[in-house]
């Protein structure tokens, strides 16, 4: 009888701390965002950000302005791919660019010579030979056909709108010897409502509702340096060495709005109107590291060096307490043989700040597997900084998706300090209770003896 009375009891306390709230991270699902099309360009909004990319195929770019401050826009261009060969005891710059123009024999020998390398008999003509089979070491983003995905929500795994993704997928090019680029790159994008923590293998990193993720995503490149390699080695010379390098340019630019219309800074921006771009330009700064300097004052290109957690630049406009950034994860995954086996390559980046403002972001070697990288563009503000996390972001290692499957963002769960306290107080009056009501059990026990 006693101990019946205990399970009821008990079975009381469990139902009923059973219902107490135990998570304040959720969100209304509601429609926080707005997209909207406009002569060829596709403009999302959101609380804190507006971004537009353009849906005409042409480039992919993306503009960003900051709702507190729409007198200003950021503009962020990936530019193109160029494969690089870095001879020993060379360290990346723009000039080591191989430059089509100006062929490639001629280039090859004066820096292979300058290294050491000795011009053997008859290697300048199998140069000659091998060069025929080269295709561009420059591949210009510009020359390619880019479809833009469909805009499309991200669902939490408990059901909740959390973002929108989309991608930029190079579909053709003008160039037929880049034939093995068609539907081969992709840039995959994804911007979340609230800030998100991001688990990478062993790092994590929280994206804030002002940035935009990115996954640079290219598969079976064809390397210039397989075709020299292979024909070269016929000749039995002693070959110099080199390391083979895939580089990314991504350029940035910030404009004043001064109540032009937008549209038409967005049109200038796309194909490149450096005129009116120059006459409306906020003088810029650029931070990296501890050092910061002006933008067309000085010639400089470095390394981009980490702060805090990963490699960071940020682009600095005076008189606002507002900034643009990019950074990158230091390393990247490649994918072989159909996704069954995976490897990680180390990635550097380097800016080139000159008249404007230019990024290399540098991937070694990877042979004919697919290359998954995630850089972000951003804005930092005061009033964004320390927001609660609200989920946890897994992503899965692939790069078959565009909208990331609900299982990989999972909300985390946290017990509110008020509902903590009062879930506790209610918990020892019922455990006081059922104390009492023991002991009364048991001295009617003990009185009926």
């Amino acid at each position: 009888m006693i101990r019946s009375k205990i399970l009821v009891l008990t079975a009381i306390t469990i139902l009923f701390l059973s219902t107490l709230p135990m998570s304040s991270g959720q969100v209304i699902d509601k429609k926080n965002y707005s997209v909207e099309s406009i002569d060829e360009w596709e403009i999302i909004k959101t609380d804190v950000l507006f971004i537009a990319v353009p849906s005409n195929k042409t480039v992919p770019m993306f503009i960003l302005r900051y709702n507190n401050d729409n007198s200003i826009l950021y503009i962020v261009k990936y530019e193109g791919l160029s494969e690089a060969w870095l001879f020993a005891s060379e360290t990346f710059t723009h000039d080591k660019l191989f430059k089509d123009t100006k062929g490639f024999t001629n280039e090859f020998m004066v820096r292979a010579n300058s290294h050491g390398w000795i011009d053997y008999p008859g290697a300048v003509l199998k140069i000659n030979q091998i060069a025929r089979n080269l295709h561009s070491f420059y591949f210009p983003f510009s020359q390619g056909k880019w479809e833009l995905t469909p805009i499309k929500e991200i669902n939490a795994k408990d059901g909740t709108l959390v973002g929108l993704a989309f991608a930029f997928i190079l579909s053709d090019t003008i160039d037929p010897s880049f034939g093995f680029v068609n539907g081969n790159i992709m840039i995959r994008n994804k911007l979340f409502f609230n800030p998100v923590e991001m688990q990478i293998e062993n790092n994590k990193l929280v994206l804030s509702r002002a940035e935009l993720k990115t996954d640079i995503i290219i598969s079976k490149w064809k390397w210039n340096y397989d075709i020299f390699y292979n024909a070269i080695k016929e000749l039995s010379y002693p070959l110099p060495e080199m390391e083979p390098k895939l580089t990314l340019s991504i350029t940035f630019n910030v404009r004043s709005v001064d109540g032009r219309n937008l549209v038409d800074i967005f049109n200038e921006e796309r194909d490149d109107i450096l005129e009116a771009s120059n006459q409306d330009n906020p003088k810029v700064e650029v931070k990296v590291g501890d050092n910061t300097f002006t933008i067309g004052k000085v010639e400089k290109e470095d390394y981009i060096t980490k702060t805090s957690d990963l490699p960071k630049l940020e682009i600095l406009t005076k008189e606002r307490n507002i900034a643009s950034f990019f950074r990158f994860n230091p390393n990247a995954n490649v994918i072989f043989d159909d996704q069954r086996n995976m490897g990680s390559i180390d990635v550097e980046g380097v800016f080139w700040a000159k008249r404007s403002l230019k990024v290399f972001l540098i991937y070694p070697y990877f042979g004919g597997g697919t290359l998954l990288h995630d850089p972000s563009i951003g804005i930092s503000s005061p009033e964004l900084e320390g927001e609660t996390v609200k989920y946890i972001f897994k992503p899965p290692i692939t790069s078959e998706y565009i909208v990331p499957p609900p299982q990989s963002i999972v909300p985390i769960e946290i017990v509110p300090f008020f509902e903590l306290v009062t879930g506790a107080i209610v918990f020892l009056m019922i455990v006081a209770l059922v104390i009492v009501v023991t002991n009364k059990m048991r001295m009617e026990v003990l009185n009926g003896f």
